[in-house]
């Protein structure tokens, strides 16, 4: 059992590092690191209790004294600490169910709606945009190594500029909701991580839910509605935040409307190979009608409850 452990844990960790050679720095180091303070933190928790948050707060101080507080990279290894110092307190007695592992995720969320608001987020978003801008050229200049010339070249070339210009207006609003979602699926990466180095030290199961279950808490809803608020208030300066807020919880209620079909379908004898293939492919083909779809079945999930409905039978894990 503990061979598979280390193989699986490895290939996590693997795979990180390739991507945070990817990443310019300091950015890059959130790939391990991330998911290493949450590992750290959840199990030191799990299995010391409030002490073991004690080395949750070391972390995190040694962070903000080695990255600086003004750091907009270095304060999300805090967050990631906390979050699995929250997971951690809340394993025993079968761990928290999905809505609240959906709430765990609030510091992040917290994080990303004030990061506007930081001194250095101006400059932040233009090296953003520099990379992005250098990677159209890039990719234009690849365009060429392959023969493209003339009227192809050019289209290519008014389509590329085009989508920057879009995207030069778009990135300061939705930057930190990129954020959010990448640092969201570092956590889970860092819970896949502490699972598997609790099998490999022979510590109980990390406990573990299903897609079928997951449910966002009730506050999820107004933070939505805040979010919308502060979209059509006359204070611009808000309007990022208004976005992160609104986006994020759009993606969880999508996520839930996802989780809604799968439940449907369960108890109607589909398989869930079946399901997953589905959706896959109506996410590729639609893929905005998709998100809009599943984030109005989510949201309309407050009200009615589908799932209480029907018995689900037992699904896939996830």
């Amino acid at each position: 059992m503990a061979g598979p452990s280390w193989v699986r844990t490895g290939l996590i960790v693997a795979a990180l590092a390739l991507l945070a050679l990817q990443t310019p720095m300091p950015w890059a180091w959130l790939w391990l690191a991330v998911p290493g303070a949450v590992a750290v933190a959840l199990l030191a928790t799990w299995r010391f209790g409030v002490r073991g948050a004690v080395l949750a707060v070391v972390l995190s101080a040694g962070t903000l004294v080695v990255g600086g507080v003004a750091s907009l990279s270095a304060w999300w290894i805090p967050v990631a600490a906390l979050i699995g110092s929250w997971m951690g307190l809340r394993e025993e007695g079968g761990g928290p169910p999905a809505g609240e592992r959906a709430r765990m995720l609030a510091p992040a969320l917290m994080l990303a709606a004030a990061l506007p608001w930081a001194s250095r987020y101006g400059g932040f978003v233009k090296d953003v945009n520099a990379e992005l801008l250098a990677g159209d050229a890039q990719f234009l200049e690849l365009l060429r190594q392959f023969g493209a010339s003339g009227e192809r070249l050019g289209s290519m070339q008014k389509a590329v500029a085009e989508n920057a210009a879009l995207r030069h207006q778009a990135l300061p609003n939705v930057l930190p909701t990129v954020l959010f979602a990448w640092v969201a699926l570092l956590t889970v990466a860092g819970r896949a991580l502490a699972a598997g180095l609790a099998r490999s030290l022979r510590w109980p199961r990390l406990s573990r839910v299903r897609l079928i279950e997951w449910r966002l808490p009730d506050a999820a809803l107004w933070t939505f509605l805040a979010g919308l608020a502060l979209l059509v208030s006359p204070w611009r300066a808000w309007t990022p935040t208004g976005w992160t807020l609104l986006l994020n919880t759009g993606l969880g209620f999508c996520v839930q409307g996802i989780a809604v079909v799968e439940s449907l379908l369960l108890t109607r004898g589909v398989p869930p190979s079946v399901i997953v293939v589905t959706m896959l492919f109506v996410f590729l083909i639609a893929m905005p009608m998709f998100v809009l779809t599943t984030a109005a079945v989510g949201l309309s999930d407050v009200w009615l409850d589908y799932r209480r409905l029907e018995s689900v039978p037992d699904g896939d894990r996830t």
